[in-house]
């Protein structure tokens, strides 16, 4: 199940329908003689649009920003996995603690919960299972554990905590929301009007209108997209842009091997 495969041409399919809608208007206002603004009016729209295209730049610079700072998520889960499960497999090799062991496979089911359970199902298992881990090292500890691996070990166990904690916060946390619909809507009317603009000859109109909706609607969803970039599902091909976690799937095939 390749459920983080990624689609390079999703979002010119998804824009597509909505160039082909406003093409459709602005050929049937053509049609019906319904293009009543007259064509004087066409010095304006150019203004117009670039007010558009500026706002559209000031939310895309914001989301990429966050984005690339969810990027490093993925490493800094991989480098506490990989650092509590060193510690864990040599507190079971120095004293054979049980709950070491215990712990070791609970490690090993970190990624696959993360993935299934946290990302698509989105369930409290991944709070759970770290919940467990606490209490595991609570127990190695009352099993005689040097105190300074125990403190080392839920250091570990607390900053993955933490990490959980900004995915959620920015897969819960849209990016000035109110920006978005504002521009969302003032391109719609944009387009709307530009369909009822006289434009000679009318083809030209249509294709003018039809370059605006792609570039206009192509920002739009891509700035969508990269708001979540978190936003997994079990397809095959996955239709957002989301951040690699190749880091951890090599981590578990690591873990796997062990």
């Amino acid at each position: 199940m390749k459920i983080f495969a990624k689609s390079k041409y999703h979002l010119i399919f998804s824009v597509l329908p909505i160039v082909i809608i406003f093409g459709g208007l602005k050929f049937g206002a053509h049609l019906l003689g319904w293009e009543v603004i007259p064509k004087e009016m066409t010095s304006f729209f150019p203004s117009i649009l670039t007010g558009i295209i500026f706002l559209l730049g000031f939310l895309l610079a914001g989301v990429v920003t966050d984005y690339k700072e969810s990027e490093k998520i993925p490493n800094e889960l991989a480098a506490s996995l990989y650092t509590l499960w060193h510690e864990v497999e040599y507190v079971k090799q120095v004293s054979n603690s049980k709950y070491a062991e215990n712990l070791k496979s609970k490690i090993k089911n970190f990624i696959p919960i993360l993935k299934k359970d946290f990302f698509i199902l989105r369930n409290d298992n991944l709070e759970k299972l770290l919940d467990s881990f606490s209490s595991d090292i609570v127990d190695m500890g009352k099993e005689g554990v040097p105190p300074n691996f125990i403190v080392r070990m839920k250091t570990e166990v607390t900053t993955l905590r933490k990490t959980i904690n900004r995915i959620s916060v920015i897969k819960n946390t849209d990016f000035v929301p109110s920006v978005f619909v504002s521009i969302k809507t003032i391109a719609i009317l944009f387009l709307a009007v530009y369909c009822l603009l006289n434009v000679e000859p009318w083809w030209v109109g249509l294709i003018l209108v039809s370059i605006f909706t792609f570039i206009i609607f192509s920002i739009l969803f891509l700035i969508k997209d990269m708001d979540d970039p978190f936003e997994y599902d079990e397809s095959d091909v996955v239709k957002s842009d989301e951040v690699s976690l190749e880091v951890l799937d090599n981590l578990q095939k690591e873990f796997n091997d062990k």
